[in-house]
């Protein structure tokens, strides 16, 4: 345990001169890191941050951001935006049952045309009303938003054309128990079992 603070300890201090709001900021985040995710943080050559956000968390990585991220805290589809598709990722520490880890759900939002442009399954990007970017979240969910061309189409199947995926919804429920307009076919990514983000904290 003494190494472990140690280590902790380490991280918190910045190569310079920090003020002491940083330090506490930078305390707190490697506390937190080694509650969350300790085999991660511990054994392996990640910062807090990496270890609290999960694998592939830039926005270079090619995964969207958490909509919580980026919509005010909130686990949801921003307004606008449809429930597209969803897809199952397995053993996610995020969710347990019985203590065990379990599948954990991603849900991804698009957002709806403004025109029907070069609609086939995407709209031109002239219609969307969001712009590909790497959003700026202040926190180490960094992935991309509004870029993905893409859509695992189990809901909303009445939706024909969208555009990108913007954000991510997730939970411990399948998507078709929460959604109505979801169906059950299961898609799985077990890459994503462990990506996550500072907000999603306590969500399921």
């Amino acid at each position: 345990m003494t190494k472990l603070l140690q280590r902790a300890t380490r991280w918190a201090d910045a190569p310079t001169s920090p003020s002491r709001r940083d330090f506490i900021s930078r305390l707190t985040m490697a506390a937190t890191a080694l509650a969350v995710v300790p085999l991660d943080f511990i054994l392996r050559p990640v910062t807090a941050y990496a270890a609290i956000c999960g694998p592939a968390s830039s926005c270079s990585d090619g995964y969207t951001a958490f909509c919580c991220s980026i919509h005010r805290g909130i686990n949801s589809c921003p307004p606008g935006h449809f429930v597209g598709g969803w897809w199952k990722a397995a053993n996610s520490s995020y969710c347990l049952v019985g203590g065990q880890p379990t599948a954990r759900y991603y849900v991804d939002c698009h957002p709806r045309c403004n025109c029907n442009d070069g609609c086939g399954t995407f709209c031109d990007t002239s219609c969307w009303p969001c712009t590909c970017h790497c959003p700026d979240t202040g926190t180490c969910d960094q992935r991309h938003a509004c870029c993905a061309r893409f859509r695992y189409g189990q809901c909303n199947t009445h939706i024909s054309c969208s555009g990108p995926v913007t954000c991510r919804v997730v939970t411990c429920v399948p998507p078709y128990q929460l959604f109505d307009s979801c169906g059950t076919t299961v898609l799985s990514d077990d890459f994503t079992a462990e990506q996550t983000a500072p907000c999603l904290e306590g969500s399921s």
